[in-house]
């Protein structure tokens, strides 16, 4: 039971603090377009931001498994709470790029601790369900946040917007105070795992199954990054689809990965999961080298829903895959790590992207993304071929609220351009 409502709460700040932030990021470079930034002054902030969580993810993570989580997460979402209330206050856009920053390292430090919170509800058997239906708080938020963003904007300007975001995140620290319990493990007396840091923690692992894991989000983030990135160009510019158009084809996948969540993560709790991981990763990559051969909106439409389906077979199993890593090393610094290596792939997509596009044309953009990702499942799948085989043992529910905490038990996939990634 009370497992449930710490999950419950989990649920709510996750889904109070996604849909701020994703209605805040969605406009955010128009507000700075408004204040007269351009050139490097308009790309500073974004790229500050990406760099921030790159570089305080496994810091962040390893500091949180040592103070306790409950005071970690109060910390993220007391800084979220300072950069909505700064971004009500008509800043310049050089104390904007501050805040950027500041929200780079609240989000470098909320998710790993979120997600950390979230294993220790789920024992081994039920792990994929648990996460699967969690990461609905994320997905439906990202879904409803440009829509909610817009209707704001239009009622109330960039104000209403950011008051918005505000109380939202009011809303999540106020759930966080009296959900998130004190005591226990969420106050920092968990086992200690030696501290494991970064470096070490990339030599680790046996065979290299955490390192097959972060080979394989930063292939995933790739390409992610990269089709987010220019297949807008794609619709509107080649195949010169309407705006409404273009954002069916943009949110489809999205949907579809909210729809399907669930039931994949139940499929991920009886099916193998590095198989799991290895055929959605392989599908999704493929499906990249289709898109520039797409020749109207219904084949679009067709092949970015197939997209969502097969990115959703991956998401629940490999989350799982990485809790029981997080389980062996400490489970914030793992999650930390893994962001960073996500993050990093969301940073080189782009660059590498507008190299491809400016030298040999906006086909090879995705066709890189598929290579790309193809390389990343083989790298996964190498590392993990000489790997351990996973035994699901019966969790009781002594064992449940710790059961990520254990060194006994053996991404997640985190959406592109948000706060939590």
């Amino acid at each position: 039971m009370r497992g449930r409502k710490l999950l419950g709460t989990l649920f709510l700040v996750n889904f109070a603090v996604t849909l701020g932030f994703g209605i805040a990021d969605a406009f955010f470079s128009t507000y700075l377009f408004s204040l007269g930034a351009r050139g490097l002054m308009l790309g500073l902030p974004l790229v500050c931001y990406s760099l921030s969580k790159i570089a305080c993810g496994p810091a962040l993570g390893a500091w949180s498994d040592r103070v306790g989580y409950r005071k970690a997460v109060l910390l993220s979402l007391a800084l979220y709470l300072l950069v909505s209330v700064g971004y009500l206050l008509n800043l310049s856009v050089a104390a904007l790029t501050v805040l950027r920053l500041l929200q780079g390292v609240s989000c470098a430090l909320f998710r790993p601790v979120l997600l950390s919170l979230v294993g220790g509800c789920a024992g081994e058997e039920e792990r994929g369900t648990v996460l699967a239906t969690f990461d609905i708080s994320f997905y439906g938020a990202l879904c409803l946040g440009p829509l909610a963003g817009g209707i704001l904007k239009d009622c109330g300007g960039f104000a209403g917007v950011f008051a918005a975001v505000a109380l939202l995140c009011v809303i999540a620290l106020f759930a966080a105070l009296r959900g998130i319990p004190g005591g226990g493990r969420f106050a920092g007396n968990a086992p200690r795992h030696a501290r494991t840091g970064a470096p070490r923690l990339w030599r680790s692992g046996g065979p290299g199954s955490y390192r097959a894991l972060l080979a394989f989000i930063f292939g995933r983030a790739f390409g992610i990054s990269l089709t987010g990135a220019f297949l807008p160009i794609l619709l509107t510019g080649k195949l010169g689809l309407t705006g409404v158009r273009s954002g069916l084809v943009l949110a489809s996948g999205t949907v579809a990965m909210t729809l399907l969540l669930r039931p994949m993560g139940i499929l991920s709790d009886r099916a193998p999961r590095r198989l799991l991981v290895l055929a959605g990763g392989s599908a999704v990559s493929l499906l990249y080298f289709l898109i520039p051969a797409a020749p109207g909106f219904y084949q679009m439409l067709l092949l970015t829903l197939a997209i969502g389906v097969c990115s959703v077979v991956s998401q629940p199993a490999s989350s799982a895959l990485l809790v029981e890593e997080g389980a062996r090393h400490g489970m914030a610094v793992t999650v930390g790590t893994f962001n960073a290596a996500l993050n990093l792939g969301f940073a080189a997509g782009p660059l590498l992207g507008a190299l491809l596009q400016g030298a040999f044309g906006l086909v090879a953009v995705f066709h890189a993304a598929g290579t790309i990702g193809l390389g990343a499942v083989a790298l996964f799948a190498l590392h993990t071929s000489q790997g351990e085989p996973e035994v699901a043992l019966p969790a009781s529910p002594k064992t449940l609220a710790v059961a990520s905490a254990t060194a006994s038990s053996s991404c997640e996939s985190v959406p592109p351009y948000s706060h939590a990634a």
